[in-house]
This record gives structure tokens, C-alpha cells and sequence, in this order.
């Protein structure tokens, strides 16, 4: 990673791009939730809590930073314990009291505030002892010599805190609560800073849960600006960038050259962190820690292992928080899941970004645009660049969370650009590599049953993080999932877009989704052929990719549609289909719409797919009663809506259409066994609409 990120800001120097640089002890807050609320506490001039406000708007929390030395050390913004933990029962009665059906009563929340239920033990104290005492002198430490910083809202901080000690900054905030609470102030408020979220049964162990807090001054007007603010934290960043550099100017020259071939010199520190989203957290751009044993080996511990220089550890640092920013969603990075993000970059960077990553991942917005817009942009952008603007390849790469400490490059890939505007074009190609499909869908546009229609949705085109979702779910017959089989891998689908020769991997990847999504072609095809249509619960994302993968993955083995919709497996899917259909209108005319759980042609499904010549005579047999009568129905002119004898007719007709191409291909279907492929192609023919030309008859079959 760390090379790639250099690449990057030299890609980004040349382009002009001077993003902030932070220091790397200057964190971001934690990010605010239901769970996790933010509360500013102001001090008064006699060093105690005079306020109390809560935080609740995440872009004014994005403006401040903590200075973080050890982890969970910080200052001016920590985690604190809530004063309290209250039970079950406790809570419910706080419930009552916030939602307004019972009267506020302090009385009853003093009574449960006391010593059984403090919620600050030894390990939190110290914590808290560290947080406004001893991070507070180290960082005076560090800057005292800055311009202002006497005068500084921080300075003043610091000195109100060197004088009160931890229990009664307890007293003080608990003072200040109960004071605004007997005046029936802000109640929600104080009681999330005073009493802990995670409400315990007696018999449960207690288990602590915190908030996080901002100190500041109540009265900082004669320091300008408060502690708690954009230009403060902005003039403590450019204080301690400085006070690192006067550090740097002292420290011992080495003579040797960092990784990069840049003038070294010794840096007794780690290498700096960056907070990415989810549940990723903080970073690391490199481990470098001694009690790793295998650096021993070597003889080259922490720096010595990869060393790089101060400017350079900047350059990255900077360059990944670049390509974090939020709003390069889908242009720099995306979220594979919360514990794994996907970064992508050109080369050269252009003045207008390129949605490089929304081609592969989905967005986080509820207005998902379709891959085919995306594709077409990214197209355009890269083909309509300047011959200097030229962007020749790009950077692909993703992070994982290892586990609380560890995170891992675990994809990394560089492609050039002709690739990407090849590769986005053939994967429309492929997604579109089957007849019409068409599924009859019940509309979530009404309330009532009674007024509810159908309506058809057609395959949409996933993307390529997609891919091994869909395929890893399985399916049992009955529309359910039995969870995932994590086989295929979702870098996968990249390497399935992005790979020049794909062959043997569409391969492995279609013999998956055979195995997994059986049951999932026979529950689709049972419930339409039947004429019930889908249900809105059913999830959508499965049935609307799965036919567009399977044409992918036949495209990608050189299979086009032109050519297997003429061959024996696409054909006999089709027979299924048509005897599916044919012996659900008899159904619904001789037996009062009384159709069985299994329709005849769903019910050779499973032996098609091996035996197919024994299967097709079988079928031969069952459906020939119905064959005799829709010959003898479709003379009834019958004009009832539904029950039209002209179906009948229709239904022989496609009969008669598939048994004439089927003639000359009798000889390929002597001792035949399927494989993946052949199996795909029928699972097709299954699922897909009626020619064009007989379609149009079936419109008045839509309810």
C-alpha cells in the first residue's frame, strides 16, 4: 500500500492537489449515533462545569480533532463512562418519562444514582486521569514555545484543569446535571451523560458503556475563538506540524537513503494512521513492532525494516486521506462491507473526477445509478481526455480489518486504461447475452390486494461486487435461502470484469451457481408458470441479476446468445417451459384453477439436467392428455378473459415451433449428460419469454 500511496501523491503533485496535512496525532472524533451521542463540557472560571450541550450535527464534529499520543489517551475530545448504569426495569421507566407518559421524577433518579450503581471503576479513572491531566501537560509540553499560546482558549483549558482532580470534576458534572434537571432542562440529554445506554437485568455483569466528550471554556471570548472550534484545532495543527519539524532539524542524520531514495533521518515514532468508515477505524499506512519476532531474523527492526522518511510518511498519509474524502464516493473509494474498503486511482489524476469505483462497487446512496450510465461515463471521460491529460493506468487496491489492531492490502491490481474501456464494454455485452426475460412481479405501488396488478420486470445488470453474493447464496426449492457457501470470492467479479482471458474463471464461477441457484430456477419457474407472479418480499436483487450473470458467464466462454437459444440444451428448457404453462391452463379450465404444488415440466427439471433424452420421452408421456385436449379446447371459441380457446391453440403452436428445431437435433441428445454450461443454457430457455411474435398474444394473460 504504502508504494502505491506514494505514487499517488506524486500523481497528485503534479496535478496541483495540496490537500491539509494533519498531524498524525490530530485524530477525527468518533462518529456520532444513536449509541454513541457527543456531549461539550464548559468549564467556568471556577473550575467547574458550568454547561452542558450535546452535539448532534456530524459535519461540526468533523471540524474538530483529538490529540491522541497513546491510544484512548486524548484531549480536548475523549470517551467517557456514563456516571450510572441502571437495570432493565429502570430503563423502562426512563422510557416512560422521556416518551411523556409518566411525569419526570428526580427523586426516583437520585435514588438510583449511588454507589452500587457508579459506573466509573479503577480502569476508568486512570483513563479519565490521563485524559484531562496528563495528556494536557504533554501537549503544553510540546507547543509552549508556539506565538499566542499563553493566550490561547487551549492554555486556559489546561491550567483550569492542572487544578481539579478527577473526583471532583465527577462531583462537578453530577452537580451541574441534577441542577439543570430540577429545572426540568434539556431531560433527554442529561440523562444519556448521566446514566449508561446498556440497561442490565440484576442478574447480568455489568458492562460499561461510554459517551464522547468535548471540554471547552464557557467564558473564551477574551481568547477569540473557543477550544471546541474549526480555527483552534487548525492553529494546535499547524503548532504541532512545527514543533516536529524543530525535532526533525535535531534529529541524528543518518547516512543512508529511505525507500524511496530521499535523504533519511532517524524517527523514533510509528507511521501515521488514517480513520477510514465502517468498522474499520484507525489505519495503520505500515506495522512496524519490535515484539514481532521474525524482524529479528534480519537484524532490521521497526524503521530499519522499510525505512522512510518524514516527508515522505506525510506524502502517503495525505494521499490516502485524499482518496477518503466523502464526497469521492464512487469516484476513489468504496465500501466492499464495513470491515473491507476498495480504492481506485488514475494514473494522472484529471480535473474532473472519474467514477472509476462506482463501476465496480454500489454506492451507499438509496438512488443506485444503473451500471450502464456509469459504464458510459467512465467511457467518456477517459476516451475525451487531452493527449497531455492522457490517463494511461489505474490503481486498484482494498483494505481489510484484519481484527481489532491488524488491517491488510488484500486485492491489489494495474490496469490500463484501454483494459478498463474494453472490459466496461463487454461486460454490458455480456450482461444482455440472453433472449427476453420478463418477470411477473406483484406491483408495490398499492395498499390493497383487491386493486393489486402485475407488472414485468426485466434483469438488471449487477456489478461486479455483486457477483459473488448472487452466486454464493443458496437456494432452496421453496424460494428460502439456506446461507452462503463462501466460495467465490467478491475480488472475483473484479478479475471478471477487468481480466483480459476469463475463460477458466467464468468456468469455476458458472459450476457454483449451477450447484447454488437450483433451487432457485425451480421455485421461479413453478411460481410463473404458474401465473401467480412474485411476490415484493421476495428479494429482488437475486431474480433480477441471476439471468443477466448466467449470460455473462456463457458470453465469457464464447457461448452468444444467437447461437446456444438454436442448440438442444436452450430448447428443451423451452419444452419445460411450454408444458409448465399448457398444463397450468388446464388446470385453471378443468379443475377450477386447482393447480398442483409442481407443474409437470418443473416436476423433470432436476432429471433433465442429467438424463435429458430419458427425460424428454418421459415428458412425451405425461404431457400428451393435455396435448389431446388443448386440441379439442382450442375449437370452443371460448372468449372468457383468461380461459380464451385461442390459447390453446397458441400453446400447440409453440409445440410445434420447438419440436421442429428439436428434429435435427435428436442424434446430439443420444446418451448426452449436461455439464455446467449445457445446464446454464437450459436454465435459461426455462425462464425465458415466448418469441417476440407469440408474446404479444400472451399480453391479455397479465392480470
Amino acid at each position: 500500500m504504502i508504494n502505491e500511496l506514494y505514487k499517488l501523491g506524486e500523481a497528485m503533485a503534479l496535478a496541483g492537489i495540496s490537500p491539509n496535512e494533519w498531524h498524525r496525532q490530530l485524530k477525527e472524533p468518533r462518529k456520532l449515533s444513536t449509541l454513541s451521542p457527543c456531549f461539550k463540557l464548559s468549564f467556568s472560571k471556577n473550575v467547574s462545569v458550568y454547561n452542558i450541550e450535546e452535539i448532534t450535527n456530524q459535519d461540526s464534529l468533523n471540524e474538530l480533532r483529538k490529540w491522541e499520543p497513546s491510544l484512548g489517551n486524548s484531549f480536548p475530545v475523549f470517551n467517557m463512562p456514563n456516571l450510572f448504569s441502571i437495570t432493565k426495569e429502570q430503563n423502562q421507566q426512563k422510557d416512560n418519562w422521556l416518551l411523556g407518559k409518566e411525569h419526570f421524577d428526580i427523586s426516583i433518579l437520585r435514588s438510583w444514582c449511588n454507589e452500587k450503581t457508579n459506573n466509573w471503576d479503577n480502569k476508568a479513572i486512570t483513563k479519565l486521569e490521563n485524559c484531562i491531566h496528563a495528556v494536557p501537560e504533554q501537549l503544553k509540553q510540546k507547543i509552549n514555545k508556539e506565538d499566542n499560546f499563553d493566550n490561547s482558549s487551549i492554555m486556559e483549558l489546561i491550567k483550569l484543569l492542572s487544578v481539579i482532580s478527577v473526583e471532583d470534576f465527577r462531583k462537578s458534572l453530577e452537580l451541574c446535571i441534577f441542577e439543570k434537571l430540577e429545572k426540568q432542562e434539556n431531560i433527554k440529554m442529561l440523562l444519556n451523560v448521566l446514566i449508561s445506554k446498556k440497561a442490565l437485568n440484576q442478574q447480568e455483569k455489568q458492562q460499561k458503556s461510554d459517551v464522547q466528550i468535548v471540554l471547552d471554556l464557557y467564558d473564551w471570548k477574551p481568547y477569540g475563538n473557543p477550544v471546541a472550534n474549526k480555527k483552534t484545532i487548525e492553529w494546535l495543527n499547524s503548532a504541532l506540524i512545527k514543533s516536529d519539524h524543530v525535532m526533525l532539524t535535531k534529529s541524528k542524520k543518518l547516512n543512508t537513503r529511505d525507500a524511496f531514495g530521499c535523504e533519511h533521518s532517524e524517527i523514533k515514532e510509528p507511521m501515521p494512521s488514517v480513520k477510514l468508515f465502517g468498522k474499520m477505524g484507525d489505519v495503520k499506512l505500515r506495522s512496524m513492532f519490535h515484539e514481532h519476532q521474525c524482524q529479528y531474523r534480519y537484524g532490521l527492526i521497526d524503521d530499519a525494516s522499510y525505512p522512510i522518511n518524514k516527508t515522505n510518511r506525510i506524502k502517503i498519509k495525505t494521499a490516502l486521506e485524499w482518496l477518503k474524502e466523502p464526497d469521492k464516493e464512487g469516484k476513489t473509494w468504496g465500501m466492499v462491507d464495513s470491515e473491507e474498503i476498495l480504492f481506485a486511482y488514475p494514473s494522472l489524476i484529471p480535473r474532473s473526477p472519474i467514477k472509476l469505483v462506482s463501476l465496480m462497487v454500489t454506492s451507499s446512496s438509496a438512488n443506485e445509478e444503473r451500471f450502464e450510465s456509469i459504464a458510459q461515463d467512465v467511457i467518456q471521460t477517459l476516451e475525451g481526455l487531452t493527449p497531455d491529460n492522457k490517463v494511461k493506468n489505474v490503481q486498484i487496491f482494498a483494505i481489510r480489518k484484519m481484527d481489532k489492531a491488524r488491517s491488510k492490502v488484500v486485492y491489489f491490481r494495474n490496469y490500463n486504461t484501454e483494459q478498463i474501456i474494453k472490459s466496461a464494454g463487454t461486460w454490458k455485452e455480456g450482461c444482455i447475452n440472453i433472449p427476453s426475460v420478463s418477470f411477473r412481479v406483484w406491483s408495490q405501488n398499492t395498499d390493497s390486494e383487491a386493486k393489486a396488478r402485475t407488472e414485468r420486470i426485466y434483469p438488471e445488470t449487477p456489478k461486479p461486487i455483486q457477483i459473488a453474493k448472487i452466486i454464493n447464496k443458496v437456494w432452496k426449492m421453496n424460494g428460502t435461502t439456506a446461507g452462503e457457501l463462501k466460495k467465490v470470492k467478491y475480488h472475483q467479479g473484479l478479475e471478471l470484469l477487468l481480466e483480459q482471458n476469463k475463460y477458466e474463471l467464468a468456468v469455476y464461477l458458472l459450476s457454483v451457481l449451477i450447484l447454488n441457484n437450483y433451487g432457485l430456477i425451480i421455485y421461479l419457474g413453478n411460481l410463473l408458470h404458474s401465473g401467480k407472479g412474485i411476490r415484493e418480499k421476495f428479494p429482488s436483487e437475486n431474480y433480477q441479476f441471476l439471468p443477466s450473470v448466467i449470460g455473462l458467464l456463457l458470453y465469457n466462454q464464447n457461448r452468444i446468445k444467437e447461437e446456444y437459444m438454436e442448440d438442444v440444451p436452450f430448447l428443451v428448457g423451452q419444452i419445460l417451459k411450454i408444458s409448465d404453462e399448457l398444463h397450468a391452463f388446464y388446470c385453471k379450465i378443468v379443475r377450477d384453477g386447482n393447480v398442483p404444488p409442481q407443474l409437470v415440466g418443473n416436476s423433470l427439471m432436476a432429471s433433465a439436467l442429467e438424463t435429458p433424452e430419458r427425460t424428454m420421452a418421459q415428458l412425451a408421456q405425461r404431457i400428451n392428455p393435455y396435448i389431446a385436449w388443448a386440441k379439442q379446447y382450442r375449437t370452443k371459441n371460448c372468449e372468457i378473459k383468461g380461459k380464451e380457446s385461442w390459447r390453446a391453440a397458441w400453446y400447440l403452436g409453440l409445440y410445434e415451433r420447438n419440436a421442429t428445431l428439436f428434429k435435427d437435433k435428436l442424434e446430439a441428445l443420444h446418451s448426452t449428460q449436461f455439464g455446467d454450461r449445457e445446464k446454464a443454457e437450459l436454465f435459461i430457455g426455462y425462464l425465458a419469454d415466448f418469441p417476440k411474435k407469440e408474446e404479444a398474444a400472451d399480453q391479455s394473460n397479465v392480470q
